[in-house]
């Protein structure tokens, strides 16, 4: 579903454009930022793809970049990474530390995959190693609850995947927003200001496919060629990306 002009979110109807905060947890390796750039490009890419009035302002946490004003944001989202949730690591425990910040002020954040997860560990629900392994290419979900920035509607959303790490269990107060068999959890949300999204709107097949190539002796060649094929069948990724702005832009 590719959403048409009057679907945007846009800074045309006398609103000031939306500011958001970018919390980049890692980057594709050099040969493979070749093909679509840094994951900041990519989200850069989907949001302008949107609404080119959006600033969006990038944070590398694992090279110590932390914001010092809040205020100054409309939201947060992030990236993935090849980091776990529940790593001993300093800047992983400062996320954690960070996410339950914005939950206590009620700031708003849409965490995308390790986001997305970081929301649950942070927050008191449980992420692990999924029992069957890796999930990798283009996944449909089922719409559980609707939201009324999830505009427009749609009964279930197509992705790209990429992860072994998944939500097994949700925080208090956390509801799921969308699910499947093999990723029951895929979209959660705590309260009307934080939510998480395992699948990634970022994602065009044209990295993917290179980047399930670079990981055939991790995920096996049968699987490799599945998700390969899997990408052949267009994804949501402007319908994601919509629904991401409405939710920044307080549509409720």
């Amino acid at each position: 579903m590719r959403p048409n002009s009057r679907d945007r979110v846009s800074a045309s109807d006398g609103h000031r454009p939306l500011r958001l905060g970018l919390l980049r947890c890692d980057d594709p390796v050099p040969e493979l930022q070749s093909i679509c750039g840094t994951y900041s490009d990519m989200f850069a890419d989907v949001i302008a793809r949107v609404d080119p009035s959006v600033q969006m302002d990038t944070f590398s946490l694992p090279d110590g970049e932390w914001p010092s004003d809040l205020d100054a944001f409309d939201g947060w989202m992030t990236t993935g990474t090849r980091a776990s949730v529940y790593d001993d690591v300093p800047w992983i425990n400062r996320f954690a530390d960070f996410v339950r910040q914005l939950h206590a002020e009620r700031r708003k954040m849409f965490g995308v995959c390790f986001g997305h997860q970081m929301i649950a560990h942070a927050l008191g629900g449980t992420v692990q190693r999924a029992p069957h392994g890796w999930t990798v290419g283009a996944n449909v979900w089922k719409l559980h609850e609707r939201r009324s920035w999830m505009d427009p509607p749609s009964d279930e959303i197509r992705l790209i995947h990429s992860h072994q790490d998944q939500v097994l269990s949700l925080p208090p107060g956390g509801v799921v927003l969308a699910g499947a068999d093999r990723c029951p959890i895929a979209m959660l949300a705590v309260g009307e200001h934080l939510v998480g999204l395992q699948g990634h709107p970022e994602f065009q097949p044209s990295f993917v496919g290179p980047l399930y190539d670079s990981r055939t002796a991790l995920l096996g060649e049968e699987a490799v060629a599945q998700a390969k094929a899997s990408l052949a069948t267009p994804c949501n990724q402007e319908l994601a990306a919509t629904w991401m702005l409405r939710f920044f832009a307080g549509s409720d």
